[in-house]
């Protein structure tokens, strides 16, 4: 028999859970893609750049569906795989992941790198949008 945190290990609980995905959470494919949906866009947009192997970004993606899908129409959501895109992380500065910007009026006016507690990402959020 295996002590307990080793069972849990090799046969991990799945939770079940509800998360709704809001409409203005979408992934960006190419960079006219991002220029027309992230820079153009009248609404401020959070842009996570992450990767598929990124223990931290699996993490940090579900946090911020929540959080941004709770502000309504308030903000977006742009998820930005760096091995598909990978210009565009360049052309951003981005050298690690997850790394996260926010986007006003086609700006980049705030960010932060790696995994962050949900009231850190919260107050991201509310600062982008002025709450």
């Amino acid at each position: 028999m295996l002590p307990r945190r080793l069972s849990r290990l090799m046969h991990p609980v799945r939770r079940l859970g509800t998360c709704t995905t809001s409409r203005a959470s979408f992934t960006v494919q190419d960079e006219e893609d991002f220029r027309n949906r992230v820079l153009s866009s009248s609404t401020p947009v959070v842009v996570d750049f992450h990767a598929q192997w990124c223990g931290p970004c699996k993490l940090l993606g579900p946090r911020l569906e929540t959080i941004i899908g709770g502000k309504g129409e308030k903000v977006h959501l742009a998820k930005v795989d760096i091995d598909n895109v990978s210009d565009l992380a360049l052309d951003y500065g981005v050298s690690a992941v997850p790394s996260v910007l926010a986007v006003k009026d086609g700006k980049v006016v705030d960010k932060f790198v790696g995994l962050q507690e949900e009231s850190r990402i919260e107050a991201f959020v509310n600062r982008l949008i002025g709450e």
